[in-house]
């Protein structure tokens, strides 16, 4: 049996959330989704710090930087515009971020029997299929050669971000829950 903690919140917030998502959609038709996405993920994660405060403060700065430490690493060039501050780019700093914060927060919010591998294996889950989605579907590509994992249309990336990808969200979850970050 699936039970939702703190539901008074996190309806208020799924509710700011859907309507930054209906104002914020039709602007896809004129930009680059990845700016569109970049402007959602960080009005969302502003709405989330200004709802739960403290409480999601040192997820929010763990999972920023996990997010830093690849995207400072790697250089992220896309086929399509890139939003640069230096080297890093906006686009995969800011869905990092916004991906590992949203694990955590329904990992915490949700209580399920075995939730630590459940979890895990949503988030295997939904990576490889957002990775397909936005790949084959979107034409979110990087600008290289690099083959997919397993030989699949999927993460054309150097071998060190496909192990990154699919190690982060279990490494965020497990760090966030030995520290003990509510």
């Amino acid at each position: 049996m699936v039970v939702l903690r703190g539901k008074r919140k996190t309806c208020k917030f799924l509710k700011v959330v859907a309507v930054s998502l209906l104002i914020i959609l039709p602007f896809v038709i004129f930009y680059d989704l990845k700016l569109i996405m970049v402007a959602f993920f960080s009005v969302t994660l502003l709405e989330a710090y200004i709802v739960w405060k403290e409480k999601i403060g040192r997820e929010l700065v763990i999972a920023f930087f996990l997010a830093l430490i690849v995207t400072s690493y790697y250089n992220y060039f896309y086929t399509t515009s890139n939003i640069l501050i230096g080297r890093i780019n906006l686009f995969p700093l800011v869905s990092w971020t916004f991906g590992l914060l949203l694990l955590r927060e329904l990992y915490v919010r949700i209580n399920i029997k075995y939730e630590m591998i459940l979890f895990i294996l949503f988030y295997l889950a939904l990576l490889l299929s957002l990775e397909y989605i936005f790949y084959n579907f979107f034409g979110v590509r990087l600008y290289s050669n690099y083959p997919g994992l397993f030989g699949l249309n999927l993460m054309h990336a150097p071998m060190g971000m496909k192990f990154f990808y699919i190690v982060a969200g279990p490494v965020y979850l497990l760090t966030t829950e030995y520290l003990r970050l509510k």
